[in-house]
Formats: structure tokens, sequence, C-alpha cells
């Protein structure tokens, strides 16, 4: 999902859809993901004043997760639609393009972390685990600043 401004400009006049399957297995290094499926990319594009480039796709994938009671596996769906402008000119509206080339790969990557939730609970998962009610007895604590009065100069 990378192209250059070039190939981009030509493209345009042929062919503004794009559609592909990504990796992105070697993102989840350091993140609550257990696995993810590859990645459908289908989406078009569209480029105006030959300096502002607009990208409209939709993202689907499943993530495994990890469920917060019972440590289960749970597969969790991604369909998203992504709309990002890309732009020659500096401005804090749109992403600026670095070089000659526009890459979707870390928009996809930014899009799936922001879809995928704090946590997830399978099907069941209250009728699997027990949960044993503790007391827990309350403990009298000293006031650290009542040792003050004693204290003389």
């Amino acid at each position: 999902m990378k192209w250059t401004i070039h190939e981009l400009r030509k493209l345009q006049n042929i062919d503004k859809e794009f559609d592909g399957v990504v990796n992105l297995s070697s993102y989840i290094e350091n993140t609550d993901i257990i696995r993810i499926s590859p990645v459908d990319i289908i989406g078009n594009f569209e480029i105006y004043d030959d300096s502002l480039y607009e990208f409209y796709f939709d993202i689907r994938c499943t993530l495994t997760l990890s469920c917060a009671i019972t440590m289960v596996e749970v597969p969790y769906e991604i369909d998203i639609s992504v709309e990002e402008i890309f732009s020659q000119d500096i401005n804090d509206d749109f992403n600026n393009i670095e070089g000659i080339t526009i890459d979707l790969l870390p928009i996809i990557w930014s899009n799936i972390i922001l879809e995928k939730p704090i946590r997830v609970i399978s099907e069941n998962a209250y009728e699997k685990s027990d949960f044993e009610n503790i007391e827990f007895e309350e403990e009298t604590k000293e006031n650290v600043f009542a040792n003050l009065i004693n204290y003389k100069k």
C-alpha cells in the first residue's frame, strides 16, 4: 500500500481504485493482540490541485484478543471506513508527504489500534469463572501526623 506521487498521477487517468491484502503480524509485537488476520484493504483515491491526495478505503480484519476474565482467546472483527488526506504542503490538517511516496500501512495500523477495544469478554465468561467473596478486615492505620504534637523545637 505504497505509491509514489508519479504513480498516483498516472493511475488517476487509468484506475483510481485499489485493493489488496496486507500482513501486519510484525506490528502486533509489544501489544495485547495475540494474532491478526491478513488485513483486506479496498478503496480509491482522488487528486485535487496536484497537491492534495485523498484516500477512501475500508479496513477489514480479525484480531485475536485475550478475554479479560478467563484469558480465553476471543476473535474481534474490525470493519471500518477511513478517509485520509495527504498533502505536499506542510499543514496540520493533513498527513504530510515525506519525500515522494505515500505509504498507507502506518495509517492502516493506527486505525486498527484506535478501533481495538480496551478489553474483551468471551461468551459465558461469567459462568466459567468462579468468583469467591473475599472479605477483608479493616486495618486501623495510625495517622502519621499525630506524632507531630509531641515534637518540640
